[in-house]
């Protein structure tokens, strides 16, 4: 389930938005709850209370206004995906302080849309990509991390290694291939029949050498088997997140 906020002084503007993002949202398979505010303190006291997954932010409403809201949002939480909604397309670059996940201009109705259709694909590809991973260990003890801390993941006989970024190691007994299998395609990639690398890590990438630098410093090599399947799916990933 999603939970998403719309603020906007404007209730013409909030059932336009609430109805164009509930459809979007389901027709990506996506459960969402979605509630309506006419104020920023509205808003904030129903954060508080419970943060919010996403919120669709006016920028332009009586105090408190959005920056100042998102200001508030940031306080809360930092997880919060913010989404500036405005008439006012020269406050863009002011908007940058509170972090947001995208910007999108009050238009047309169907331009809006259409903009609104782009940003959700968008955000919903960001958050699938920072589910945690669960590493199995010994015992049946499980651990979950975040995928940004996974620098890459290497086989070692019968057992595979979760390097870590802050250096520690996991060992846990499995195949490289079924570890595969449950990782964002979109944020790993295998390079190397023993090697499965975070492609948010790479630093560098030498393909005269068929190697890549992580941004540790650590290099890891590019297989011949591999080289092309990796060279697509880091393109796509740089097309997606850089």
């Amino acid at each position: 389930m999603m939970y998403i906020a719309i603020c906007d002084d404007n209730k013409t503007t909030l059932d336009f938005l609430k109805e164009k993002i509930s459809d979007i949202l389901s027709n990506n398979g996506i459960d969402n709850e979605i509630s309506e505010f006419q104020s920023g303190q509205d808003f904030l006291e129903c954060h508080m209370k419970k943060p919010l997954d996403v919120v669709f932010l006016d920028i332009v409403m009586p105090k408190p206004n959005g920056f100042e809201t998102a200001k508030q949002v940031r306080k809360i939480s930092r997880d919060t995906y913010i989404i500036f909604i405005t008439t006012e397309s020269s406050l863009v670059y002011e908007s940058f302080d509170f972090q947001p996940f995208y910007f999108i201009p009050k238009n047309k109705p169907k331009i809006t849309e259409e903009k609104l259709k782009a940003v959700i694909d968008k955000l919903l590809l960001y958050m699938s990509a920072t589910e945690k991973v669960m590493i199995s260990g010994a015992y049946e003890d499980k651990k979950y991390v975040s995928p940004e801390k996974i620098l890459y993941i290497k086989s070692s006989i019968n057992n595979v290694e979760y390097h870590l970024i802050d250096g520690t190691v996991r060992s846990v007994r499995g195949k490289l291939d079924d570890i595969l299998k449950s990782l964002n395609a979109y944020i790993f990639a295998r390079t190397h029949n023993r090697y499965i690398v975070n492609m948010s890590h790479i630093d560098d990438t030498d393909y005269p050498n068929m190697e890549i630098k992580l941004d540790n410093g650590e290099l890891i090599g590019i297989s011949r088997g591999y080289k092309k399947e990796f060279e697509e799916l880091y393109l796509r990933f740089m097309r997606n997140f850089s």
